[in-house]
């Protein structure tokens, strides 16, 4: 295979039109984050939404919209590194806004929230689609610690899905299913946990994809242990729920096993000898 490939940025095609709806995507979050915490009445129906999405809003300024911003300023350079975390920034608000439509009364908020997982998920597809996996893997192999990684994301994907149907099924079998609102973060971790098993798997075999995923698999939940992290800080300022020690030091013991392979996977990108400086 022709070697100058690695030295350039492994994407073909695409670039301007995944970074406008990737932009829009992130403006828009930014916007109703902003709306919500600014006019929380009326953007939430009931106080018991509230409390349950307000801290959250104010996490996606703090955590996903820099993560967001960060990854298109690389990107737009064509620079390695903005290749790989941006697929984590765009999981990262399809995760949350899904939750957000999926648990709150169909208002024209709602359409909003669609709007916001169609065009993350839309460019997402878009973003895959036009990478040069084989090229990424060149760069990468052996240098992004791919065994860790790998069963990191496999095991954690297996618990969250664990958990997320173990809040689930006992409502299906008693024919007690609570409004499909009360599991919708239990929903959406289902969803994102199949990605980071599936990103883990092809790690552990070393298929090209999973070296384009693993990063951003890494990152979104990385950022979603911190912001659940900082949410359990928020809550009790914004909403009155109480504050426990409990599960901050619970969330963040987890936190750290997944903060480690992301560090290392980063320090993997950022070492590798095979990208050329301003590439």
């Amino acid at each position: 295979m022709n070697k100058s490939i690695n030295h350039s940025f492994p994407l073909e095609g695409q670039q301007t039109v995944i970074f406008i709806l990737s932009l829009a995507a992130a403006l828009l979050m930014l916007t109703l984050s902003g709306l919500s915490l600014a006019f929380p009445e009326g953007v939430y129906s009931s106080l018991k939404i509230a409390e349950t999405f307000l801290a959250n809003d104010l996490v996606n300024i703090i955590v996903g919209l820099p993560l967001f911003l960060v990854s298109l300023i690389y990107f737009r350079r064509r620079k390695l590194i903005g290749l790989l975390i941006l697929p984590g920034a765009l999981i990262y608000v399809v995760y949350n806004y899904f939750a957000y439509l999926l648990g709150q009364p169909f208002n024209w908020f709602s359409v909003l929230y669609m709007l916001l997982v169609v065009l993350s998920g839309y460019s997402f597809v878009q973003l895959l689609g036009s990478m040069d996996h084989q090229a990424v893997k060149e760069q990468l192999e052996g240098g992004v610690a791919e065994r860790l990684t790998g069963w990191i994301l496999v095991i954690f994907g297996l618990a969250f899905i664990t958990l997320a149907l173990s809040e689930i099924i006992p409502g299906v079998l008693d024919g007690s299913i609570p409004p499909l609102g009360d599991k919708a973060v239990s929903v959406a971790d289902i969803l994102v946990s199949i990605g980071w098993v599936i990103g883990g798997v092809m790690l552990l075999r070393r298929r090209a994809p999973g070296y384009s995923l693993g990063l951003g698999l890494l990152l979104a939940a990385s950022s979603l242990f911190i912001g659940l992290i900082l949410f359990f800080f928020f809550a009790p300022l914004l909403t009155g729920r109480e504050f426990d020690w409990v599960e901050v030091l619970t969330v963040f013991v987890m936190g750290m096993i997944c903060f480690v392979p992301t560090f290392l996977f980063y320090r993997g990108v950022v070492r590798s000898k095979k990208e050329v400086p301003g590439s």
